[in-house]
């Protein structure tokens, strides 16, 4: 994903949005739905299909220290003049930088070697290898959920919206049934409901992708 990226390095609050949560979020879904539908029966039946024994190795972004630096100091510097106030620019993050901050920063240690974020023109896709134990189903411990998927981003007044476009598993689709629910789901809920991310989230005029970018456009100061 070397032009591919995306989301929230914008304040602390902002982060909160978590779009990699929201990526979690996707697969605890799935599993919910497969269970609701199906019965732990067939929803081990379903697993045993679509998960892993091994995780599933993905890219890694290799970034100088300078330039992590210069990232940092970037992403930094945009923070601290949304919290003061101060007129900032927008934020323009691409895959590469996005992904070495999942890798390097501490605050995204929870999804580092689970999720790769890329964007490709104005749509988010990521790989993700999610252990099934992180997913609140202890039953299948030591299986892995590897995948990839295809994301809308849309943000108007504050609210951030993330909707499934496709989504596969193992190399399989997951099946069309269980697809058009989870399209349905805004997956970005949890943090349009939180109210330390809901702070930072007003402080932004737009967030969107483009050109393989990741956006944050603040508020104009007042």
């Amino acid at each position: 994903m070397s032009d591919p990226s995306t989301n929230p390095v914008a304040t602390r609050p902002l982060r909160g949005c978590r779009f990699y949560g929201c990526l979690t979020g996707i697969v605890c879904l799935v599993a919910i739905l497969v269970a609701g539908l199906l019965g732990l029966h067939q929803l081990r039946r379903m697993l045993d299909r679509y998960t892993d024994t091994q995780p599933l190795p993905l890219p890694v972004v290799e970034i100088a220290p300078d330039a992590l630096t210069r990232l940092e100091r970037r992403v930094e510097t945009f923070k601290d003049d949304l919290r003061a106030g101060r007129t900032a620019s927008p934020l323009v993050v691409s895959s590469d930088e996005l992904n070495a901050l999942i890798e390097n920063d501490p605050e995204f240690k929870s999804v580092k070697g689970k999720v790769y974020v890329m964007i490709e023109g104005d749509r988010l896709r990521a790989q993700i290898s999610l252990p099934m134990k992180d997913l609140g189903l202890p039953r299948f411990k030591g299986r892995y959920l590897n995948g990839e998927g295809a994301f809308s981003l849309s943000f108007r007044n504050g609210v951030v919206e993330i909707h499934v476009l496709d989504l596969t598993v193992k190399g399989k689709p997951v099946p069309p049934t269980y697809l058009d629910v989870i399209r349905k789901q805004n997956l970005a809920n949890s943090a349009n409901e939180d109210a330390r991310a809901s702070v930072g989230l007003n402080q932004l005029q737009n967030i969107q992708v483009q050109d393989g970018k990741l956006i944050l456009v603040p508020k104009p100061s007042q």
